[in-house]
């Protein structure tokens, strides 16, 4: 069975409670793992559409909404290409779910942090944003902190593939004010039951953390040497993942008050911003005034 909608972001949005409240619900089906990657990861993609199918679709049984969560085929353009080469676009239904682009792009910066895979501060890290994803898909994919946010742009390539009355756009202070309604809305979305309710509707299921020691993020991340000593000792990559995922929490610690976003870089951000965010108000019927 292939996929009948996506929902594709933006990042750092709620999309994994959302995952969390979808996959719940016996008329829809979602692979366990949330972010397939397959559309934008050029390896995974290399692997051909078969692969895809029995890797993440294969347990499908007679759910009617069946699709897949993963931010990133949003933010790049190659992601719905490719879905539309491989599926049937005219029968797929989409999920945004926006967040003030400015507070995303912090929450993007501290989730990159903390993997170890930033040194800048956030302010410089802004500011040389531009030139650094231009140098390598690496830094695009981890580091596009702006570029990420502006919404629009990236809803409009998407209407090149996905007609409008397929689309449903939900903004992040929905899922967390009004749980139930904005879940109810997505089944009503999909075609499905809306009067089930997702168990531990309303949790967070995302904490926000900030790494000890950057230090030690490189030793369990980096040398080849302790890479190939794991793999020797632990060979099965699921369970190489867990592990090390489980060393990387040990070294994680609640954001400190004083890492905050500094009122001259929200400023430029927010300059930044102001003319797409009134375009997208218009797009998407939701007033977004209070994005400041």
């Amino acid at each position: 069975m292939l996929p009948n909608f996506f929902c594709v972001g933006a990042q750092k949005s709620a999309t994994t409670s959302l995952h969390y409240y979808l996959s719940n619900h016996p008329d829809i089906y979602l692979p366990k793992q949330k972010e397939t990657k397959f559309f934008v990861d050029e390896s995974e993609f290399n692997k051909g559409i078969n692969y895809y199918i029995a890797e993440y679709f294969s347990s499908w049984g007679t759910e009617k909404a069946v699709g897949e969560i993963d931010p990133d085929y949003m933010y790049f353009p190659e992601a719905l290409k490719r879905i539309n080469d491989n599926l049937d676009t005219k029968n797929i239904k989409i999920i945004f779910v926006l967040r003030n682009p400015i507070d995303r792009a912090f929450s993007h910066y501290l989730m990159t942090y903390r993997r170890g895979y930033e040194s800048l501060s956030f302010d410089e890290a802004v500011r040389q944003e531009e030139s650094r994803i231009k140098k390598s898909y690496f830094s695009n994919f981890h580091q596009s902190y702006v570029a990420r946010g502006f919404y629009l742009k990236q809803i409009e390539k998407i209407l090149e593939y996905i007609d409008s009355e397929n689309m449903l756009f939900l903004l992040m202070e929905d899922i967390q004010n009004e749980p139930l309604k904005s879940v109810k809305t997505v089944f009503q979305f999909l075609e499905i039951d809306d009067q089930y309710i997702p168990e531990n509707i309303g949790n967070q299921f995302h904490a926000g953390k900030v790494p000890v020691n950057l230090t030690y993020i490189d030793i369990i991340k980096r040398p080849s040497a302790i890479k190939g000593l794991f793999k020797i000792l632990f060979p099965f990559p699921k369970l190489r993942r867990l592990i090390k995922d489980s060393l990387l929490s040990l070294n994680e610690k609640e954001i400190p008050r004083d890492m905050v976003i500094n009122d001259s870089v929200r400023k430029y951000l927010l300059d930044l911003y102001i003319a797409e965010n009134k375009r997208l108000s218009k797009v998407i019927d939701r007033d977004l005034s209070h994005w400041t």
